[in-house]
């Protein structure tokens, strides 16, 4: 192979979200129940994407390797004798909060979807005609990329980079609809950001986006602008 033929050469390693996602990607992969986890050949495979990152320059997160280094704890607790795993009967399996971690990202990676194909559908949002602006620049439209910017700006953002689920987390759209509008009867006028930021988890703030979607398209509130950003007013 010359050199022209080297420069077309490329070799493609993907790039993850973060650790759970570089996982769950290898547990789809090998067709692995998420509930049986062969540690001693995922930890592998994730030590050798790392390894792989690392030639290509790719720069990770400290999250990546802090997972390495759960798992090679894992990996040491599963080759302890069986026998004296026996004799400790209170010993939890050490991949328990791993597959919660797992089963619980999953859920958010799919609720995240849900989230995108409606933004992509373009679903349609009940405009309000704007009220005098004192300053900046403002058209007279809001669209569905604005506000998927919005959630997908605190959606990556640092305090839920780094979040582990300790346990499985349920979050109700009902119990969020139901917030929102007693929020809404309170304030009457909200700013979306501020709204999003009351969310403790990914997952309350994926649920609270869906609430706030269901209640746009039954035309219970509008999206309206003020010099601030977005905001939504109960009709």
């Amino acid at each position: 192979m010359d050199a022209e033929e080297r420069n077309k050469y490329f070799v493609n390693i993907p790039v993850f979200e973060g650790p759970l996602d570089l996982l769950l990607h290898l547990v789809n992969k090998n067709r692995i129940d998420i509930q049986d986890i062969p540690v001693h050949e995922i930890t592998d495979q994730y030590l050798d994407y790392l390894k792989a990152a690392e030639q290509f320059n790719l720069e990770l997160g400290s999250s990546f390797f802090q997972m390495a280094t759960t798992l090679l704890y894992i990996k040491s607790r599963m080759l302890l004798p069986k026998q004296r795993q026996a004799d400790d009967e209170d010993v939890e399996d050490p991949r328990l909060e791993l597959v919660r971690s797992l089963e619980e990202f999953k859920k958010m990676r799919e609720v995240k979807f849900q989230i995108e194909s409606l933004i992509a559908k373009q679903a349609p949002f009940r405009m309000k005609e704007p009220e005098e602006i004192q300053s900046g620049v403002y058209n007279g439209k809001i669209s569905v990329k604005r506000l998927s910017q919005i959630f997908f700006a605190l959606y990556y953002d640092s305090r839920f980079k780094e979040e582990r689920v300790l346990s499985s987390e349920e979050v109700s759209l009902d119990e969020k609809m139901y917030d929102l509008e007693r929020l809404l009867k309170k304030e009457k006028v909200i700013d979306v950001m501020a709204y999003f930021k009351m969310q403790k988890s990914r997952m309350h703030l994926a649920v609270s986006l869906l609430a706030l979607l269901e209640f746009i398209r039954l035309g219970r509130v509008v999206l309206g602008h003020s010099v601030h950003g977005v905001t939504v007013e109960r009709k």
